[in-house]
């Protein structure tokens, strides 16, 4: 493992420096995404398909509080490229710190608001009763382990600027296998399997916190993580926050957005939480594909490039990326689309929960393109230092428009394919916004050089 060679995003060929670092990033993905998916596998096998539904009812509260904390993780990554770009080794150290100090706090919070208030917004979604005591201690457990949690995710972001992608990828398997056989070890001694998941779960993301935070305090070069003297720059930490906190909102508009969408599916029954938290887990691991690694890859590889004023390969960086993700996406999506049910019954054992899956599947896997393309435009915006941007078009786009649908839309057709309608038609609205934004951005501040500097 210490002969792994960071990838240099400055120089070289790009388009063969993009797939060295993109691919260990697709497979990071990919297999978190996968061993999460084992959780509702093993309960689908070892249980029953209310245990499946008690988890799937927790998806949108869970994302509303993690996404809000690793949208801040998405701050740190686009300060940390920039000032990498422009070479100020003083203060590419205090963010490293101020970044990971973030980290530990942030985690602190999530975990006492998720395990103190998880009736609460299980109760906000119309939870319902017989699922609802399993539901809420899932909750309870994963939240108890957010602190972990955002260790890996900021210590992971440190080490994807600093240019290393192949690290995470051998601790993402190390953790993720011991999530697998804790899954299954756990769900043959336990009484309550949801509770066995959960624990497997959280053991997992310690185990991953651990050495990703061991990697960063032992690492060679500007990114390491030094204890012995305070490196907390309050400067950088509102550079931090001011980037990173419009995504966090931005994500989470998206998933309180998705409360009153979850309620109301809620309302159609176990099988339809348990078909559509089934398609959900198959939605993000194509995401894990087509979307995550190569819109991480864009932010990085455009962070850095503007830090250094290389134009030209800023722009190749955005078209490279997209282009892959875009010609990804379309195919996984055929495929999936065509192969949906016997995939769905890997999750769930019922055919009316396979039957909701297959709608869900159509209106969310299939156009799956037009979420891919969005991520790409998005995360250049951020890095260029306008999330705040993406903020806006989210609250318009994404929570007035989804609160609008389900308050004058749905009610004229309360079926289980309007609510994923709603999905898809807002999904449209935000590229398109998307991308009269990025055109704005890129011709009238970037190419006129009026970007404001990290430093």
């Amino acid at each position: 493992m210490a002969r792994i060679k960071n990838v240099d995003m400055l120089h070289g060929n790009l388009f063969k420096s993009i797939i060295s670092f993109g691919i260990p990033l697709l497979f990071v993905s990919l297999i978190q995404n996968l061993f999460n998916a084992v959780d509702i596998m093993v309960l689908g096998q070892m249980a029953d398909t209310d245990a499946v539904a008690s988890v799937g009812t927790t998806s949108s509260i869970v994302h509303l509080m993690t996404n809000l904390a690793f949208g801040i993780s998405a701050g740190s990554k686009i300060v940390l490229s920039r000032l990498i770009g422009e070479n100020v080794k003083k203060k590419i150290e205090q963010a490293v710190y101020t970044s990971i100090a973030t980290a530990a706090l942030l985690g602190l919070l999530v975990a006492v608001v998720g395990v103190v208030f998880a009736p609460s917004f299980l109760h906000i979604v119309n939870c319902p009763a017989e699922i609802f005591d399993d539901a809420q201690l899932y909750m309870q457990i994963y939240f108890a382990a957010a602190p972990a949690i955002m260790i890996y995710n900021f210590g992971s972001t440190v080490l994807q600027v600093s240019g290393d992608s192949r690290r995470p990828l051998f601790y993402m398997i190390i953790s993720g296998s011991l999530n697998l056989v804790l899954n299954f070890t756990l769900c043959l001694i336990m009484p309550r399997k949801v509770a066995a998941v959960a624990i497997a779960t959280a053991a997992s993301q310690i185990v991953g916190a651990i050495l990703v935070f061991r990697r960063i305090t032992v690492m060679e070069g500007d990114c390491r993580f030094r204890f012995g003297r305070s490196q907390w720059n309050f400067n950088l930490f509102g550079k931090l926050m001011t980037n990173g906190l419009p995504i966090g909102l931005s994500s989470s508009l998206y998933s309180l957005a998705n409360l009153q969408i979850q309620s109301a599916l809620n309302t159609f029954g176990p099988d339809a939480i348990a078909g559509s938290a089934a398609g959900t887990n198959i939605e993000n691991i194509e995401g894990s594909i087509v979307n995550v690694p190569w819109a991480s890859t864009v932010g990085v590889f455009v962070g850095q490039n503007v830090g250094a004023d290389n134009k030209k390969r800023v722009k190749h960086s955005i078209l490279i990326c997209g282009a892959i993700s875009v010609t990804l996406a379309l195919t996984l999506s055929t495929l999936i689309y065509i192969f949906s049910n016997p995939l769905l019954s890997l999750f769930v054992d019922r055919e009316a929960a396979v039957h909701y899956g297959a709608i869900r599947a159509q209106y969310l896997i299939l156009p799956y393109a037009v979420a891919s393309l969005n991520s790409i435009i998005a995360n250049s915006i951020h890095t260029f230092g306008y999330s705040i941007f993406s903020t806006i078009n989210s609250i318009f786009s994404v929570f007035v428009f989804r609160m609008v649908w389900m308050r004058y839309i749905y009610p004229l057709c309360p079926t289980f394919a309007v609510l994923m309608q709603c999905f898809l038609v807002s999904w449209i609205i935000v590229i398109v916004v998307h991308l009269l934004l990025f055109f704005y951005i890129y011709y009238k501040k970037f190419k006129a050089n009026k970007l404001k500097k990290m430093g």
